[in-house]
């Protein structure tokens, strides 16, 4: 369990990464998964990260739900909850370097792609939400971080920002809450990390807060920027992380 100074520095990097998700509804684990990892054991970060992003995109998608278009999302939420299992199984018995570079360089392709306004080959394609769904739902139940993928698809289709909100904020939650169920099911959350959850709310709140308020001072090209900067910041420390330990051996 978190006490003192780790505590400390996780509830500041919790502030940080709600701050960031509060804006652009995604991002929090890149922020906050490698502060975790430094005090808990893997699994265990993953989960607690995992645990905690929901909270605050329930904050999100109750200010942005009229804006959510459904129609839009099936197949990334489908595509989201058919990978849970399988991330969850990852989790357990897998070492996921690999995953970790292949999508560290699909979310930098992707990343660079929209910052030069190219239009996606599959960003309209029947089907392209499942896959991206999917893999993206993979990432983040294997590695708590995956959501620049998400977000450099929803950022492709070129909505208005809160649209662009709502549907990252629903489509996490689909994806976060089927995992925590299959996480608990498997053994993989006890007692220690229920209170270590409860101990990072404080911080979820007050992030929230933050970023509602910088949040309207963007209109959505500011927006579409800030997204794109996360996403592309999130890959490359993806994959140098990744790179430097096949590097060390």
């Amino acid at each position: 369990m978190l006490t003192g100074v780790e505590l400390l520095i996780a509830l500041l990097a919790v502030l940080a990464g709600a701050t960031i998700m509060g804006t652009v509804s995604f991002g929090m684990g890149l922020v906050v998964a490698p502060v975790l990892l430094l005090f808990l054991d893997p699994k265990d970060a993953i989960v607690t990260v995992n645990a905690i992003i929901p909270i605050l995109l329930a904050f999100v998608l109750l200010t942005t739900w009229r804006y959510l278009q459904l129609s839009r999302l099936k197949g990334m939420a489908l595509g989201g909850i058919l990978a849970v299992p399988l991330g969850v199984l990852v989790l357990e018995s897998a070492n996921p370097t690999f995953l970790r570079i292949t999508i560290g360089a699909a979310i930098l392709c992707l990343g660079v792609l929209n910052l030069l306004n190219i239009q996606l080959p599959m960003a309209n394609r029947r089907g392209s939400g499942l896959f991206v769904g999917f893999l993206t739902s993979l990432s983040i139940t294997t590695l708590s971080i995956g959501g620049p993928l998400a977000a450099a698809y929803v950022v492709a289709q070129n909505w208005e920002r809160e649209q662009m909100r709502s549907a990252l904020a629903f489509y996490f939650i689909c994806t976060y809450v089927v995992g925590f169920v299959l996480y608990y099911a498997t053994g993989l959350v006890d007692r220690e990390t229920l209170i270590n959850i409860g101990l990072m709310v404080p911080s979820l709140v007050a992030g929230f807060g933050i970023g509602a308020v910088l949040v309207r001072r963007m209109n959505t090209a500011v927006f579409r920027y800030v997204a794109i900067g996360v996403i592309i910041t999130g890959s490359l420390v993806l994959l140098g992380q990744e790179v430097s330990k096949v590097l060390a051996g």
